[in-house]
């Protein structure tokens, strides 16, 4: 991204001491050996500080700028997928007043943006097409799928997906049955993550095949086995829920 959008979405939301920062990144330079006076100094005025404390957050004010836009035109455009934040969708005390649409979740640099047509779909991506060309960033298209959700198995399977462009690239329909990777998990668009637990299955038998192939004691096999393969578990564990044949087999 470019630091001065940066700056700029930072004023717009009224955060001080940007004129701080601005001051910061201009003075900053990099040289890939710094105490090697023959190499070249580097400015850049893209991205931020690798290993800065402050650069995870600059980032994420950076992205909410994005996801405002998206949640700002969904409220215009009446773009949405049903559900509320701050709203209780099941009982009866549901106040309008307290919960306000959405339709896009963000993870550092991992967004989801929903809509309940093909027209509010293509909105919202022109959104993140035109956000993309301000801001000087990428988006890998190759990375990024339309998943279509929709109870009724039997007219998923009639209708085909809607044709959606970003940067006049077609985005990649997923199919009723193929699973994509989103957040470390591994999952249909209508929520069936088998496929997690075959790629959990394979790290695991990885990690066996790893300390089998060096001359480990057994307490470093151990502990290194458990590093690698049960971390792998318990992560998947936390949102997949495994039967007792297939903890068995793990």
């Amino acid at each position: 991204m470019s630091q001065a959008t940066l700056w700029q979405v930072m004023r717009m939301f009224k955060i001080p001491d940007v004129d701080l920062l601005e001051q910061i990144y201009e003075g900053a330079t990099v040289r890939l050996a710094p105490n090697d006076e023959e190499i070249a100094t580097i400015t850049f005025n893209t991205g931020v500080a690798q290993g800065s404390i402050t650069s995870p957050q600059l980032f994420n004010i950076f992205v909410n700028a994005l996801l405002h836009m998206h949640t700002v035109t969904g409220q215009i455009e009446d773009i949405s997928h049903g559900l509320q934040i701050g709203k209780d969708q099941k009982g009866g005390n549901q106040r309008d007043e307290n919960g306000y649409p959405f339709n896009n979740i963000g993870f550092i640099d991992n967004i989801s943006i929903f809509a309940d047509t093909p027209e509010g779909k293509q909105m919202l991506q022109n959104v993140v097409q035109e956000f993309m060309a301000w801001c000087g960033m990428q988006i890998n298209v190759k990375k990024t799928y339309l998943l279509v959700i929709d109870d009724d198995k039997k007219r998923r399977e009639q209708e085909p997906a809607p044709l959606l462009t970003i940067n006049g690239e077609t985005i990649q329909a997923m199919n009723l049955d193929d699973a994509c990777r989103y957040l470390g998990y591994w999952g249909t668009g209508n929520g069936d993550m088998r496929a997690t637990k075959e790629v959990v299955s394979q790290k695991i038998i990885a990690a066996l095949v790893l300390i089998k192939c060096h001359p480990l004691t057994p307490e470093i096999s151990t502990e290194l086995f458990t590093s690698k393969s049960m971390g792998v578990f318990r992560f998947s564990a936390a949102l997949i829920e495994w039967t007792e044949s297939e903890l068995n087999d793990v």
